[in-house]
């Protein structure tokens, strides 16, 4: 059998190759071009299954028929001559601090190895913010197997982690490691481990706490037979007892690497005592400037973790920014809404045409990699972070979105149509793209925080997700009993999913990816 699978970032690649022969080469403009030759190509009839020459040949017609003769003929040529072997030659200047050169040197590796040239002249040209170029062969997020943390000895796990995940580790419901068997002894055991992570490996470190329903792994979890509401009841106290002394530990960390904390919120946060005085303290931290945020955990939802990742997912395989500010200033979008909207699904195709040649390189990794266990890489998420969103919008409606209905209405538009591009695009090659809220490129100091929350949670629950930043510039609302009251109004009424404080006269801003 010598049919092969029809894979449409070919004829990109293609295309964009003669595009440079020809000295026109445009990363989106040939993005653009094939999808609409994929347009035409779904309508041709064919009498059998095509051979490649044949879909070649009827591209070729295509491109020549919308107005492009030159670069058909160009096209043509290549496709007669057979594909010359790529040669790969990366160039780093020795001008920069050791580290800073052996990491333009991965960049320039990962530029090169991983990613087509077109899509590379995308990253190149600013409508592509890529994360993790100088660690090719790691996950950008990686969610750590919390029992590992408890094993003696824990470096193996340290290890494995370091090559499997990049700048970002998570941890979550370490709290539930503890039964009413477990030795007094692990408690400082596993709050030395948590709290040195972040030093000991130089990532950065989440630490997901108090999520409302129990992790998989642990024996409360409802999936388990043997599990009685007892059991739950019975381990309380010490989950209890086990957060506050690493929250205390946390508190009067002074190191240069501090791992963050998330705390997760719902209904018991707001009615149960122990997690009241927990909340109440945690404000508190929040409004001294700590490393602290929010998540909000609502019935029959996903339980949200960072930005791209929930419980369903051990990892994200690469962040993806899309730059809708450099794409609303293009000429041919001329500030009219109708052609931005046409012009988005072709930006969000290029950053699956990215996520895939990631997890391409990932899977010709040698099989000894540690991200070849656990299905790490099939199982990863792609987080999608569309940014200089009011900057766009401004630049179409004349308005920020904190201002106005109308731009408000035309960036939740922006985002739904990102949203369905990306899940359309990612189920063709079973990849899970996950929209994660916009970014804000301005605060407005006028907006009271019911109003931020309003806005973002509007935002959040368009994408599906995202992270705001409530930003306190009166006096009164700093008040954590005050505080405590609108997040809990937050949790019911809007659709917030992540959330940090800020005192400043600024307001409300979207918490933008690390890329």
């Amino acid at each position: 059998d010598s049919r092969v699978p029809f894979e449409a970032d070919r004829i990109c690649q293609s295309l964009y190759a003669a595009a440079e022969a020809q000295g026109t080469a445009s990363a989106f403009l040939i993005r653009e071009l094939t999808d609409v030759v994929l347009h035409f190509l779904a309508q041709a009839s064919f009498d059998a299954i095509p051979s490649s020459a044949q879909i070649a040949e009827e591209v070729e017609k295509i491109v020549r028929e919308v107005g492009q003769p030159e670069l058909a003929r160009r096209y043509a040529e290549r496709q007669q001559r057979a594909a010359e072997p790529l040669a790969h030659h990366v160039t780093v200047a020795c001008t920069a601090l050791p580290d800073r050169f052996v990491s333009e040197c991965l960049e320039a590796y990962a530029l090169q190895v991983i990613f087509t040239r077109d899509v590379a002249a995308a990253i190149h040209e600013g409508l592509l913010h890529v994360s993790g170029l100088n660690a090719p062969a790691a996950l950008s997020s990686l969610v750590l197997e919390a029992t590992r943390l408890a094993e003696l000895p824990w470096w193996p796990a340290l290890d494995d982690w370091r090559a499997c995940g990049g700048e970002h580790w998570i941890v979550e419901s370490p709290e539930w490691l503890f039964t009413a068997q477990t030795h007094p002894a692990l408690t400082p055991h596993l709050c030395e481990h948590l709290l040195s992570l972040p030093t000991l490996a130089q990532r950065s470190v989440e630490l997901h706490l108090n999520v409302a329903e129990p992790p998989a792994w642990s024996l409360a979890h409802p999936a388990r037979p043997l599990f009685t509401p007892d059991e739950e009841e019975a381990t309380l106290q010490e989950r209890s007892n086990f957060l506050d002394s690493l929250l205390e530990r946390w508190k009067m960390l002074n190191a240069p690497k501090v791992p963050m904390i998330a705390w997760h919120v719902h209904e018991r946060s707001f009615r149960d005592e122990t997690e009241r005085r927990q909340l109440h303290d945690l404000l508190r931290q929040a409004l001294q400037g700590k490393a602290i945020r929010f998540i909000f955990d609502r019935p029959r939802a996903a339980v949200a973790l960072a930005e791209g990742l929930d419980r369903k997912c051990p990892g994200v395989l690469v962040e993806v920014g899309l730059d809708l500010a450099a794409l609303a200033q293009r000429p041919d979008v001329e500030r009219d809404g109708l052609t931005l909207l046409k012009k988005l699904p072709s930006l969000a195709r290029i950053a699956v045409s990215a996520a895939g040649q990631k997890r391409q390189f990932l899977r010709g990794l040698p099989e000894a990699s540690p991200l070849k266990r656990r299905f790490l890489i099939d199982r990863a998420a792609v987080a999608v972070a569309p940014l200089g969103l009011d900057e766009a919008v401004r630049r179409i409606t004349g308005e920020s979105l904190a201002k106005s209905s109308l731009s408000l209405d035309f960036a939740l538009k922006v985002l739904q149509t990102l949203k369905d591009a990306l899940h359309d695009a990612g189920q063709a090659i079973n990849l899970d793209l996950r929209l994660d809220g916009p970014a804000l490129s301005a605060a407005d100091t006028t907006l009271s925080p019911t109003q931020q929350l309003e806005i973002a949670g509007k935002l959040h629950a368009r994408a599906g997700a995202g992270s705001a930043t409530l930003f306190l510039t009166d006096e009164a609302d700093m008040n954590t009993d005050s505080l405590r009251e609108l997040l809990h109004w937050a949790w019911r009424s809007t659709g917030i999913v992540r959330l940090q404080l800020r005192h400043t006269q600024s307001a409300v801003q979207q918490g933008e990816l690390p890329l």
